[in-house]
């Protein structure tokens, strides 16, 4: 009953994310009315729910260290989607609310799938330590917070190409006049890039450290895709500020090292 309610509070968040996609491109208010009802009381009733749900499972049934890791996560969740409501307007463009409540809905989810497969099993956690357990939700945490970031460098930079080769074609479009400018979109590429390489590098380097000799076909390819992905976007701030690559390819290079990314992620997912 209590993991229903916190599916329940995923697929809320989830709705009213996506609400919160459609409401800048709608012109007046009118046409924003359920949009915006679903982005911010379903946001509302999804963080009461989770709360209700996270609470009465904290003190009934978690049974740590077997749940440390998902209940680690869900918490991790509560406390970003507090951010989201109490500071809605007044974060940086890189953090800002879409960003973070992503953020929030890939660690919920991750929870809960930890959660299926650990409870009552002691299948995945039972044998290892409370080392292990700390260091596997930091890796959790901070890669996913590494893939959003890149994740929204990448968007940046397809928005971006998609501006220049309207601009070089002289033929504006009311989709395009909505879009970000230039000078914003490169910056939040370049600011994903930074700091999502910086967790990318902390979170590779904690998940060597907790490797338990995985040498399986999906390990092998997920760590290669990750180590692939750094060394892309390595190269790319490493070449940006010797300033020996072209603009136009600045743009390509967040696009294929965040391609790399994903599938690692997708590996990852595989294995569980």
């Amino acid at each position: 009953m209590l993991i229903a309610g916190v599916w329940i509070s995923l697929l809320l968040y989830i709705i009213s994310w996506i609400s919160s996609l459609f409401i800048s491109s709608l012109g007046n208010l009118k046409a924003k009315g359920l949009p915006l009802c679903f982005d911010i009381f379903g946001m509302r009733i999804a963080w009461l729910i989770h709360t209700l749900s996270l609470l009465v499972f904290l003190l009934i049934e978690s049974t740590w260290p077997n749940s440390f890791v998902s209940d680690i996560l869900s918490i991790t969740a509560w406390g970003t989607m507090v951010v989201v409501l109490i500071f809605p307007k007044s974060m940086p463009s890189l953090l800002n609310a879409t960003f973070l409540r992503l953020f929030a809905i890939l660690l919920l989810g991750l929870s809960l799938i930890i959660s299926k497969y650990n409870s009552g099993s002691d299948l995945i956690f039972a044998n290892y330590t409370w080392y292990y357990e700390v260091l596997l939700v930091m890796h959790i945490i901070i890669l996913l917070a590494s893939y959003v970031m890149l994740g929204v460098a990448c968007v940046a930079s397809i928005i971006f190409i998609f501006q220049v080769q309207h601009l070089k074609a002289k033929n504006p479009s009311s989709i395009s006049s909505r879009l970000p400018s230039l000078g914003t979109l490169d910056r939040l590429s370049w600011e994903g890039t930074v700091w999502g390489f910086f967790a990318l590098s902390v979170g590779i380097m904690i998940g060597i450290l907790i490797n338990k000799n995985d040498q399986s076909i999906l390990a092998n390819l997920r760590f290669g895709f990750s180590i692939g992905s750094w060394f892309v976007f390595a190269i790319l701030l490493l070449f940006r500020q010797m300033k020996i690559i072209r603009s136009h390819w600045t743009s390509l290079w967040p696009i294929f090292g965040f391609s790399l990314a994903l599938v690692s992620l997708i590996v990852e997912i595989l294995r569980l």
